[in-house]
């Protein structure tokens, strides 16, 4: 009896600077050596039919749907409501669109400006609230072929691992999974000097419910204070080698996608990481598309 064969090419995708025509996205993607791709966000449900066909038909990837900055926790009851009703509708589309997961954020006591520090983010009441509601959302959707993360961050819920896998056993639900961003949650010099040690720890804590991951960099401005800048893969210091061997490593096809970038920091971040998986010995989904 043969064995199934794992297929560990990394399949990587990025921001779409083209238009919203199928052929146009599906063109854009091959041409960036892109298997996988964001939401793009077409209301039209005709028209986002045939691009979700076109992609299937390509074998890219729609990763993601966004549900950003969308408050679960606000202390505004119907504020909370309004948002835990919106992040339905968008686990929703990413359920019909064929999306990975649809990407949420921790709740937050702050109300209206979601970013504002709090020390309140972190206490166990705001844990139990966006507990709560993730699993309002879930059991409201059910998604069967998608589902619902939350993206790491410094300033809001999750902001490591450890609270990552807490929060996970206490949803207990099937459609909560993992988005890992390491650079978000690169909030100490610790971190960041041994950013490889915290890729792993990170990995060895929630590899198995990892749906995707973003692909950029971070720089510790020089000063008395830490501060962190925020730049485009290649432009900082997190250990590539060791996310990406950590990703392909799961044996999963988990898409790996470049954000926060301007037409040439994408380019950039593209050739990056394809040079960085090259010399790790890692294959990339469509790679002899690409046009270099």
């Amino acid at each position: 009896m043969s064995l199934p064969v794992v297929d560990n090419r990394l399949r990587l995708g990025g921001m779409c600077f083209a238009g919203k025509d199928p052929e146009s996205l599906v063109s854009y993607h091959l041409r960036n050596g892109f298997s996988a791709a964001f939401d793009p966000n077409v209301e039209d449900r005709v028209h986002m039919g045939e691009i979700v066909a076109a992609f299937r038909e390509a074998d890219i990837a729609i990763a993601e749907t966004t549900a950003f900055g969308i408050n679960v926790a606000d202390p505004d009851d119907e504020l909370r409501e309004r948002n835990i009703s919106r992040i339905c509708h968008r686990l929703e589309r990413a359920e019909r669109v064929g999306a990975r997961c649809c990407v949420a954020h921790g709740g937050t006591p702050n109300t209206p400006q979601m970013w504002q520090h709090n020390p309140e983010n972190f206490s166990q009441a705001n844990i139990d609230r966006t507990v709560d509601a993730v699993q309002r959302i879930l059991d409201a959707v059910k998604p069967e072929t998608t589902v619902l993360v939350l993206e790491t961050e410094s300033r809001i819920l999750p902001d490591s691992p450890d609270l990552y896998l807490e929060m996970i056993r206490a949803v207990d639900r099937p459609g909560f999974a993992v988005h890992l961003d390491p650079v978000n949650i690169t909030s100490s010099p610790r971190r960041f000097y041994f950013s490889g040690d915290f890729v792993r720890d990170c990995f060895r804590k929630l590899g198995p419910y990892i749906a995707s991951c973003h692909a950029k960099d971070i720089q510790m401005v020089r000063g008395t204070q830490v501060h962190f800048e925020e730049t485009f893969a290649g432009n900082g210091s997190l250990d590539y080698a060791t996310y990406l061997s950590e990703l392909v490593g799961l044996d999963r096809d988990v898409p790996l996608m470049i954000e926060h970038c301007t037409p040439r920091q994408q380019g950039w971040a593209r050739d990056y990481i394809y040079e960085q998986a090259a010399a790790l010995g890692i294959p990339i989904r469509h790679a002899e598309l690409r046009e270099l």
